[in-house]
């Protein structure tokens, strides 16, 4: 085993040391909503650090009088919430109710008016704090929108925070933030330079000691350019490379951490006692998916797997490719007990006849839709109503 390939694993990435194109286009658009002193905007990631790491640009370059609080952590209630909040700005908050945190917070929000001064509040992580926060939030918006107070909130989180704020009681913030920014994925030579800093990180010369040059192109390939989903793949494929003995990482590697990675995925997110599709000798009707785009039938696939991966991914049996699907998005699970359908944890969601779903029995003739494409099932003879 070549120990210096492997040592690069544990040289976790000094996260973004330069902006990415999808960085500065997700600032630009964080900028203009504030500018256009929009009450709120919602930054979407895959990755904590890559939103922290954006904020931490956007606050930087706002003008110095601007006053902005940054809550990283969660609290315990809406209270020690409010409490963050308002001691984030400097004010005291010893033995304040949450009515007296309301009212000291909205008199600091008034002042700052009066002195024609801006203010930003960023609720990080939001997908992880408690629902008092958008609450709050909220109301803060409310409060904007008629009393102008020159507020901007920034609600920061993963895609969990999408099904957070779909919710009719939080139509206020999604009205008044309009569209999400997302930032966008790597560009093949943005992958190529933040593999090379990781190599040269864990001290070797150049990216051609570990890397053969199409392996990085592959990866590239198969993540669809996004940071979270290269990290994963290049740490499966050093770890190959002890069990092949391989001085550099090829595209053949690459190839066999993938299909792991998806091997895995599927034990994952298959329902318990869901094994191959053949068992004790039976084998299953076949039934059928059509995936249309734009009206025309862009593939066709025999459930006669057991398992069918829906994504943007190119290895994914049907993949779509569109930026609002996500690398992995849904899973088609053919067992005994029905056909399934899972959402892997997808960006903007697997819906089923209009409905968004997590887990579904799917019945002949539902229609799947991920994002601009639909799928059509069609169940095998035996499996007909």
């Amino acid at each position: 085993m070549n120990s210096a390939v492997h040592a690069v694993q544990v040289e976790k990435l000094h996260l973004f040391p330069c902006l990415t194109h999808g960085h500065t286009s997700a600032l630009d658009q964080l900028s203009r909503a504030f500018a256009e002193t929009q009450p709120a905007a919602v930054l979407i990631s895959e990755n904590k650090s890559n939103a922290s790491y954006l904020i931490d640009h956007f606050v930087d370059d706002i003008d110095s009088e601007v006053a902005a609080a940054r809550i990283t952590k969660p609290s315990r209630d809406a209270v020690a919430g409010m409490r963050d909040v308002v001691q984030a700005f400097g004010l005291d908050t010893k033995d304040m109710s949450l009515a007296g945190l309301e009212n000291t917070l909205t008199s600091f929000l008034s002042d700052q008016k009066q002195r024609c001064r801006r203010t930003i509040i960023c609720f990080e992580e939001v997908q992880d704090k408690a629902r008092w926060v958008l609450y709050r939030v909220r109301r803060l918006v409310e409060l904007e929108t008629k009393g102008d107070f020159g507020l901007m909130v920034i609600l920061s989180g993963r895609p969990g925070l999408n099904e957070l704020l779909v919710k009719p009681a939080f139509d206020l913030i999604r009205t008044h933030a309009g569209r999400r920014i997302v930032p966008g994925p790597f560009t093949l030579d943005e992958t190529r330079a933040y593999i090379s800093r990781e190599v040269e990180a864990a001290g070797f010369a150049d990216i051609g000691q570990v890397f053969e040059f199409d392996a990085v192109t592959l990866i590239h390939e198969v993540c669809s350019g996004i940071h979270d989903s290269i990290d994963t793949l290049c740490c499966d494929c050093i770890q190959l490379t002890d069990e092949v003995d391989a001085r550099r990482i090829s595209t053949n590697l690459v190839k066999k951490a993938d299909k792991l990675l998806r091997r895995n995925l599927v034990a994952r997110h298959s329902p318990a006692g869901v094994g191959s599709m053949r068992v004790n000798g039976a084998r299953f009707p076949e039934g059928r998916l059509i995936a249309r785009r734009n009206g025309e039938v862009v593939r066709e696939q025999a459930l006669n797997h057991g398992h069918i991966l829906i994504g943007r991914g190119e290895q994914c049996d049907i993949a779509v490719d569109s930026p609002v699907v996500s690398r992995h998005h849904a899973l088609v699970v053919d067992s005994l007990a029905g056909v399934g359908l899972v959402d892997l944890g997808s960006k903007n969601g697997t819906f089923v006849d209009g409905r968004r779903i997590e887990r579904h029995v799917l019945q002949n003739g539902d229609l799947i839709t991920v994002g601009d494409s639909t799928i059509t099932y069609f169940a095998g003879d035996d499996r007909r109503g």
